[in-house]
């Protein structure tokens, strides 16, 4: 066998063992969690995470990569680069109809959605790939924002290797830095312009966007294409001062316009219960990056993605809703597998001291306070904090002091519909 199609078959055997680990992956992102933080290894190769200040070696792994061989990590690694190479399996018509997309389209949305980075997350590929996985898998996961994700992921099926070519704002910041990359795609005299290398590729030859895939060497009848090291052979980058401009204005006015659009103005909502750990909720909203980890481990299924209960700003970020599942005593998953820090690792001694919310008590709903006679003592017995006392009528109290907000009394409260009791989200220890 040719090295040209040893080459190639190579890069189908690493997308396939790629794409396995990251479905094994997935799957272990659950109760007892045996391989820790690394089921989030693919969010933690996103270079983005650096807005964060957050510098994992996975993210510094991939930009040394890049500056050596170009968009390898595209073409060999990225899981939802491995599915849009085999979507015509699923789209085998429309594909082929797909409108014209300016290639350097992927640096301007670049350029816009650093300047608003909340809204990065929902179209960052590695955190959406993760994230539409996760939620799939996850049937409590199945809120409006579960159909947003879903709605996303299908429309960059459709667009297939558009999406990678034009506008992946990933893909936008490996080509900038593919510029330096040590190899590079030549032609020999041998050409006769066939065009056959140019059909097969889906980056339109572009030196800066090349994946490393082989097809145009493989395709060439001539073996006029080689890639070979040598000095960087720097492109020109499709784009204007004008175009610049616009988009650095768009990310602006985004960013701000996500920070004024208030939150659902039903008071239980506008302080989400926030998991244990979790970071202050000005910083929550801006460092949580939506992968949708948290929410696949959660033991109780009790943290769901927010729709607008916490503004625009906070739209996908996890919150705790006990009334599905409360944050059970011993479970401290949650921390261990956010890769960016928005949630802390907490031991389990640490996380019982945690004050992730206050329960209240609604007088009118309650049993031992409507009904005279009538003796309701759930939340008092599956309080494990002794937060919930009984006055002198026979009423449940609740001592904020003790209280920290899991939500099990909410979540065992038989009133039908809304609890009696609620917690509402503090933020804060």
């Amino acid at each position: 066998m040719e090295w040209k199609q040893t080459m190639f078959y190579i890069r189908k055997a690493v997308q396939l063992a790629s794409l396995i680990t990251f479905f094994v992956l997935i799957y272990y992102t659950a109760y007892p969690l045996s391989l820790g933080r690394f089921v989030t290894i693919f969010p933690q190769f996103s270079p983005f995470l650096f807005l964060n200040a957050i510098f994992l070696i996975p993210g510094i792994i991939l930009i040394g990569l890049t500056l050596i061989l170009g968009r390898v990590f595209c073409g060999w690694i990225c899981p939802l680069g491995c599915l849009l190479e085999y979507s015509h399996i699923f789209f085998p018509f429309f594909l082929k109809r797909i409108p014209c997309v300016q290639q350097g389209m992927k640096y301007y949305l670049l350029i816009g959605l650093v300047l608003c980075p909340p809204f990065l997350w929902h179209i960052e590929p590695l955190c959406l790939v993760q994230r539409i996985f996760c939620f799939i898998l996850s049937w409590h996961s199945y809120t409006p924002y579960f159909i947003l994700t879903l709605t996303i992921f299908v429309l960059i099926m459709f667009f297939r290797r558009k999406w990678c070519q034009s506008l992946c704002p990933l893909g936008g910041l490996l080509a900038l830095l593919s510029r330096y990359k040590r190899i590079n795609r030549l032609v020999s005299p041998a050409c006769t312009q066939c065009k056959k290398c140019s059909q097969v590729c889906w980056m339109n030859l572009k030196q800066n966007d090349c994946l490393l895939c082989f097809r145009c060497q493989q395709s060439c009848p001539k073996g006029a294409v080689v890639f070979c090291f040598g000095s960087p052979a720097i492109e020109k980058i499709d784009v204007t001062r004008r175009g610049i401009i616009f988009a650095m204005g768009a990310g602006l006015i985004s960013s701000s316009v996500m920070r004024v659009i208030p939150s659902t103005q039903d008071s239980h909502l506008i302080r989400p219960i926030r998991p244990p750990g979790a970071l202050p909720e000005d910083r929550f909203k801006i460092a949580c990056i939506r992968c949708g980890a948290c929410t696949k481990v959660c033991i109780s299924h009790g943290l769901v993605p927010d729709f607008f209960g916490s503004g625009l700003i906070g739209l996908g970020s996890p919150r705790l809703m006990p009334r599905i599942g409360a944050c059970e005593d011993y479970c401290n998953l949650c921390g261990q597998v956010c890769p960016s820090g928005a949630i802390q690792r907490l031991d389990e001694d640490e996380k019982r001291k945690w004050k992730i919310g206050t329960a209240v008590i609604d007088t009118k709903r309650c049993l031992a306070y409507t009904q005279d006679g009538k003796l309701c003592l759930i939340c008092d017995e599956q309080c494990l904090y002794n937060a919930i006392s009984i006055d002198r009528q026979k009423r449940p109290v609740v001592d904020k002091k003790k209280c920290i907000g899991c939500g099990v009394c909410e979540n065992k409260c038989p009133i039908q519909g809304n609890a009696a009791i609620r917690v509402v989200g503090r933020g804060q220890r």
